[in-house]
């Protein structure tokens, strides 16, 4: 093991650091990183920025000429649904943003659940170009409108051969900085009593698809 952290109430009531880890040591949270995608999409919609039921081809304007892609909605895409081929491939590499919104469709949109990186690797490419104006992509804006304000530090995220974040599995931080995000989630999106995230929306990340 790395490292266990137990909160209760707000509180740190437990803590073990087994073979030779410490509680300022950081590790990758691997597929983690992807309940981060849940976030941004809150944060964005009461920014006014998207919409769940939103066709993805409404940003992504290359899919418009490709009659599935074309009705994939963001909803879809966040919840592996949108039909998009989703395998990482037998050496699980993960994608590009450019090389993941010309992966080829699977099945039709709605119809089948495939998990991997290509749909939130989409949808970093979809929130950098809605971010475009504001300078930032979907890394500094989760960070500016969701983490700094709970106080979590990021200790590193790891990029593509782009350059740019990933968001299937990039984030590394400590086990003490993780448990926030749990207890952000836990309170329904609130943190010491201010509304972080929406309640009513933060809670559509939980529905299940058919």
């Amino acid at each position: 093991g790395l490292s266990m952290v137990v909160v209760k109430d707000g509180e740190i009531v437990f803590e073990d650091y087994p073979d030779g880890h410490g509680a300022q040591d950081a590790h990758n949270i691997h597929s983690g990183t992807k309940s981060f995608s849940c976030a941004i999409a809150v944060a964005a919609i009461e920014d006014g920025l998207l919409r769940l039921d939103e066709p993805v081809a409404q940003t992504i304007t290359e899919w418009q000429a490709d009659a599935q892609k074309a009705k994939i909605t963001i909803r879809q895409l966040l919840s592996l649904t949108g039909g998009i081929d989703s395998d990482p491939g037998p050496i699980q590499r993960v994608p590009a943003y450019a090389d993941a919104i010309r992966r080829p469709m699977r099945a039709p949109p709605g119809t089948a659940f495939q998990y991997g990186p290509v749909p939130f690797q989409v949808f970093g490419e979809l929130m950098q170009r809605k971010l475009a104006a504001r300078a930032e992509g979907a890394r500094e804006y989760l960070t500016r409108r969701v983490l700094q304000p709970i106080g979590l530090k990021v200790s590193s995220w790891k990029t593509g051969p782009d350059g740019k974040p990933r968001l299937s599995g990039g984030a590394s931080m400590t086990a003490r900085e993780w448990s926030k995000y749990g207890q952000l989630i836990l309170n329904h999106g609130q943190w010491n009593g201010r509304p972080i995230l929406d309640k009513d929306l933060l809670a559509e990340c939980f529905k299940g698809s058919e």
